[in-house]
């Protein structure tokens, strides 16, 4: 080497000791509001996008939906109620710890119980009976019934360690402490509220990450994420605003991208408790001695007097598509059969009159102001729908962290379901399910519907192999909800983002916004 080569070398080995490569960093405008990262506390889009990041799970979906490898390689029906789960080798946790088929076990046993959760995981789950693992690397689940559904039912199962996860709280997976997964990025910080940051496991056994580090910034206000994403705050931002859509496809810096999801926006009527007497009142404000919500005629009038078809032009301006179920067309289990209902004020307020309410009644329905786009908007305009039909509606809207602490005192709320089943079976077994832990049922289900006939509709559904005869079944049961209008659906939601110019990522129908996925 001559003296000038060799004082070139020193001198760019220097320049790389005092000014270190910066690692890329990846900054996410998040319109929800992620409230813990305990993967298993409560089955939310903004906890399961970020809970994907740091964890893995036996099986995932891919953009589209299609159920591919995880933490599985290989999964079969050995018998009509056995599955083996033959398991990745040479798995790490972040901490370096081996994973087993031990962690599956401890998952497994885990995710269905956690203490105060809002709406929890237990109705994926609800089919087995037992598991146990064949060495470390396979796992054995015996079922309750055949279960031809359970390979897609664990792509929504996080697994956890347990040797960071034993005894364990969700305040301990909060903190960091027990937040060690398998997943493509590693816990840095969580501000609740805030903001989550992520840094990359350069030791994940899927495909290679771009970034470095990943921050997840909470911007519940769609004009807010508007800014950051035209100042540059952000490099992305998901759910933008409809008024902003055309502005976002003009500006040269930016890209965006969308597709038809999964989630259905819907209201949910109180049937039973005592939850309503705060908000339901006589037409004259007097107390009622019985619930008007638990009458399925009530039901059907105020869905008959909801103009969907002008919501989702007027208000989400064709970022959604009126809908009369809860999946979207294509979907396993969509019936052509139900249609969004014509608003007829005229018959509603009949069925109104025939339940034994000529003179309507006074209600009060309750929003989340920073969850799903428009919300507030959509439940004041059906506010003044169902007020023409006599039922005087006052709309309360609050932030998403207390509403869904609080969901279960309310008479009627608006609320999403993202369908992570891909299937009709999300909403009727963990929403209309009749509240049973022991059963899997109800896990979310904070309204007191109870059909025991539709509960079993449902069970004997999901034990059918066959795939048309259990989509058949699971129609004839989507169909007895809905004339029994055991929610309310208004319309299913398109899920959207906007990048800075050269990011790529490919939208998801389940609309999870995934760090990992987004590639330069």
């Amino acid at each position: 080497m001559t003296l000038k080569v060799y004082l070139f070398a020193l001198a760019s080995a220097a320049s790389l000791i005092s000014h270190p490569v910066v690692g890329k960093d990846l900054t996410i405008g998040l319109s929800g509001t992620v409230t813990s990262l305990d993967p298993h506390f409560y089955n939310a889009s903004p906890n399961n996008s970020i809970a994907m990041q740091v964890f893995d799970r036996l099986t995932e979906r891919t953009a589209e939906g299609q159920l591919v490898e995880g933490l599985a390689t290989k999964w079969e029906a050995v018998e009509e109620t056995t599955w083996r789960f033959t398991l990745r080798e040479g798995v790490k946790w972040h901490d370096g710890v081996p994973f087993t088929a031990d962690d599956v076990v401890f998952t497994l046993g885990r995710a269905g119980s956690v203490p105060n959760s809002p709406g929890g995981f237990g109705g994926f789950m609800r089919n087995i009976a037992a598991i146990k693992a064949d060495g470390d690397l396979a796992v054995v689940i015996t079922t309750k019934a055949p279960a031809p559904t359970l390979p897609g039912e664990l792509a929504n199962i996080a697994i956890v360690s347990r040797h960071a996860g034993e005894g364990a709280d969700t305040a301990d997976y909060n903190s960091g402490k027990a937040a060690i997964g398998t997943g493509a990025f590693r816990f840095s910080t969580f501000k609740q509220g805030i903001e989550v940051a992520l840094e990359r496991n350069p030791d994940w056994w899927g495909k290679k990450v771009v970034w470095d580090h990943a921050t997840y910034r909470m911007i519940s206000s769609a004009s807010a994420r508007t800014t950051a994403i035209l100042a540059g705050d952000v490099d992305i931002i998901d759910a933008p605003a409809a008024t902003d859509i055309a502005r976002f496809k003009s500006t040269e810096k930016l890209a965006f991208v969308s597709t038809p999801g999964l989630r259905v926006i819907y209201l949910a009527p109180t049937t039973s408790g005592d939850a309503w007497k705060g908000n339901v009142k006589g037409a004259n404000g007097e107390a009622l001695e019985v619930n008007p919500l638990a009458d399925p005629r009530v039901r059907n009038a105020l869905s008959v007097a909801i103009n969907r078809e002008g919501i989702v032009d007027k208000i989400m301006e064709g970022t959604a598509t009126a809908s009369g179920q809860w999946l979207p067309k294509g979907a396993f289990s969509y019936s052509a059969d139900i249609q969004p209902p014509k608003p007829d004020l005229a018959v509603a307020k009949k069925m109104l009159a025939e339940a034994g309410f000529p003179n309507g009644f006074q209600l009060t329905v309750h929003v989340p102001n920073d969850r799903y786009p428009n919300a507030p908007a959509v439940v004041q305009a059906v506010a003044q729908m169902w007020t023409r039909i006599g039922v005087k509606t006052n709309v309360e809207a609050l932030p998403w962290t207390t509403f869904s602490s609080r969901k279960s005192e309310f008479a009627m709320k608006l609320l999403g379901l993202g369908n992570a089943t891909y299937d009709a079976s999300s909403m009727l077994v963990n929403v209309l399910g009749t509240v049973d832990p022991k059963r899997g049922l109800g896990a979310s289900n904070d309204s007191g519907y109870s059909n025991p006939v539709l509960d079993e509709r449902v069970a004997k559904a999901m034990t059918i192999y066959d795939d048309k005869a259990r989509e058949a079944a699971l129609i004839e049961a989507v169909k007895v909800a809905v004339n029994d209008a055991a929610i309310i659906p208004l319309y299913q939601q398109s899920n959207a983002w906007v990048t800075r110019k050269g990011l790529s990522y490919a939208p998801r129908i389940d609309e999870r916004t995934l760090a990992k996925d987004i590639s330069e």
